[in-house]
Order: structure tokens, then sequence, then C-alpha cells
């Protein structure tokens, strides 16, 4: 845990600040922190108090609490902070072989700040959106167009006061003859540091409005309740959901729902380095179906994933995978199986923009065109992969070659 950051680390200052909140010794190992957080924790949280100067106290307590808990729990974050303190860590510092003087590390905080300042600015207002263009290969040798639908969406959030964010968004669809669309507003607010609301108008197609309150019980679990009415007939739904943290990568879910479509979900997560994986069972007053999804990141960059839904409305199979171009942006592939046939599935990710190009191919399943289906852009990009990995290699070799 504790290794050596280079010369500045040989010279650093005693930063103790995080472990006398925790009182534990700086050397101390994980296990003694997630022990010394969850006593601090439940002494301070502020659920405990009556009195409003004694909560707000405790709130106090609580955050720094859980802002010592994060910092020391993270292998990166509590190097940083032993070597250069808070801060280091509030300027986004990264541990590098280049920080080795004094100047280097204080020009390099500088700089951070700087670009921190400017990632505050924008993020004041953050944009996003969605295109889906859904085609129909049968539909299109069927005499037809290959676009059978397409639906647009976009939001825009902004942080109005500390407390306070708003959304604003709109979402158009057209099916072959039909379409319709609906824009929303949403307030959230901020209640105390263990609680929060949320305030929806919805004018539309789906034309609603609606609050819900979520609250932090307990330092493993939270609850959220909700109401939503239809202003086109009056309907009510009620909803509530649990969650419940089961250990340090897993958590589970229950969720209510009361309305015109009553329904009762438990749900299952589990989120490590390498792997993560969902698991959900519903049942609802028409319906019932489980699901679940496993992904698997083979590096920093790529990731593969599988997924099946299986009830009395679906039964479905996906499988296939993603991979980082750059910082912002990524691209995804699917093949899915299921009634209504085979079909791929692109996606390609862009900050807070995506475009989705779901592909019917077939609405039968015929075993050839189904195998094919999946072994085809499979080997496609295999090919790619070792073609340009082979290119790669001979670009190096040509110039050290030519370099002798």
């Amino acid at each position: 845990m504790k290794e050596d950051g280079g010369p500045a680390s040989k010279a650093r200052p005693p930063h103790t600040e995080l472990y006398a909140l925790l009182n534990i010794s700086p050397e101390a190992p994980d296990d003694e922190i997630r022990k010394a957080y969850r006593q601090w924790a439940q002494i301070y949280h502020p659920d405990k108090y009556q009195s409003d100067q004694m909560k707000d106290t405790a709130t106090q307590n609580f955050q720094r609490i859980c802002e010592a808990y994060e910092i020391l729990t993270d292998e990166n974050k509590r190097q940083i902070y032993d070597i250069y303190g808070m801060e280091g860590l509030n300027s986004g510092l990264e541990l590098g072989p280049k920080l080795s003087k004094a100047d280097e590390i204080k020009e390099e905080i500088e700089r951070l700040k700087r670009r921190k300042e400017e990632e505050e600015i924008s993020s004041h207002v953050r944009p996003s959106g969605l295109v889906l263009a859904d085609m129909s290969l049968p539909q299109f040798l069927d005499g037809g167009g290959i676009m059978q639908g397409m639906a647009m969406s976009s939001e825009v959030q902004s942080q109005i006061s500390k407390r306070n964010a708003i959304a604003i968004g709109g979402n158009l669809s057209v099916n072959n003859n039909s379409g319709g669309g609906f824009a929303t507003a949403v307030l959230r607010h901020q209640v105390s540091s263990v609680a929060s609301a949320e305030f929806t108008v919805s004018a539309g197609l789906r034309a609603l409005i609606g609050a819900q309150m979520t609250r932090q019980l307990s330092v493993h679990s939270s609850a959220t309740s909700g109401i939503a009415v239809s202003l086109r007939d009056g309907s009510v739904n009620l909803s509530n959901a649990w969650t419940r943290q089961l250990s340090e990568t897993s958590s589970g879910n229950i969720q209510l729902s009361l309305g015109v479509e009553s329904s009762i979900a438990v749900g299952w997560q589990k989120k490590d380095e390498k792997t993560s994986a969902t698991g959900e069972l519903k049942f609802g007053t028409s319906f019932i179906g489980a699901s679940g999804q496993y992904t698997r990141h083979f590096s920093s960059k790529s990731h593969g994933r599988i997924a099946g839904k299986i009830g009395s409305t679906a039964l479905e199979f996906e499988v296939g995978g993603g991979r980082k171009l750059s910082d912002f942006s990524s691209v995804r592939w699917f093949y899915t199986i299921g009634i209504q046939g085979v079909s791929w599935r692109f996606e390609f990710h862009r900050g807070g923009q995506r475009l989705l190009i779901p592909i019917l191919l077939s609405s039968e399943l015929t075993g050839g065109f189904t195998a094919g289906a999946l072994v085809l852009p499979t080997s496609l990009y295999f090919l790619l992969k070792v073609g340009l990995e082979h290119n790669l290699l001979f670009f190096v070799f040509s110039n050290k070659f030519w370099s002798l």
C-alpha cells in the first residue's frame, strides 16, 4: 500500500487530518479503515439526533467521515493524499514519474487547478441526447423502406444553485405511420446530506405530474418513494424502492409499483474491477419475467457482455461488446436472438450523446442464418484486429530496419 512514490515521497509532509478523523494511524490497513468508518458513521448519522443544532453538527461530521473513508480506501487517492495532501486531490493530480521536483509538482498542481476550474464552469450545463434509427431488412426486401422507426431525445441539465438542479428534455418518435412526443421538466432539490427530492412535469403523449423523495436510511441502505398522476386519464401510480449494500461489491434492491400496471421486482448487482453482473425477477399483474446481464472487461478499453430475458412477454438472448476509441467516445455491437427474430444493434457513444442503430435481420429463426449472423461480424472484427496488429508490427520493424 505504502509504495515509494519517487523522490517527492521521501520528504513528504505529514498529512494526517483524515486519519485523525477516523482515529487511526497513517499506516492502518484497509480493514481497519472500514471498521473505523462503520463505527463513526453510526455515531454521527443525522437520524440519531432530534434537535436541529445537534443534527447539523452530526451531518457535518458524517460528511467528513464519508469523505475520509472514500479517499483512504482508494489506493491512488490515498497515496496522493499522503504525499500532496488535499491540495493534490482537489487539483486532480495523478502520480507520475516526471513529478520528482518541487517546482514540477507545483506547476502541475497549478495547471490542474486551472483545468478543474474550467471543467466546473462547463459542468453547470450538461447536455445529453439520443438518436435511434430502427431498421428492418425483411421490410426492405418486401419492397418497403428499410427504416421502420426513428426516435430522438435530448436533455439539458443545469446546476442552478448548490442544492438545486433543473433538467429540461424532450422526445420525438415515429413508427411507420404513427408518431408522438413529449416534453419534460425536472427539478431536483438536495434537502439534506441524506435526503433529496425530485419534482417532474411532463406534457404531450406522457402528460403527468410527479414527485419522489430519496433518503439514506443508514450507511448501507436507502429508500425512494414516489407518486405520479396522469393528466390524460387521472390515473395514479405509486412507487417505492429499497436498496441495500450487501457487501463491498454487491447490492440488492426491491421495487414496488402500484397503479394501472402494478408490479414488484427483486434485483441484485455485483461489480468489481474486471466484471459486473445484474439480475432481476419481476412479477406484474399481466406478466412475469426474469433478466440477467454479465459484463467482462478484457482491458481498460474493451469489454464483452452477455444478457438474457425470459418471461410471459419476452424470450431473448444477447451477446456483444464494445471498445473505447478515446476518453470521450466508444463503439458497441450486439447480436440478439429472440421471439421477434435475429437482429444486430450498433451503438456509438460520444460524451453524453448516443447513436443507436438496431437492424432486424430476420423475423424467422433459421439455423444457418442465425449462426451466420453471429459468426460473420465476429470474424470480421478479429480479422481487422489481427490485420491492424500485423500492420503495426510491420511499421515498427520497418522503422527500426531503416534506422540501422
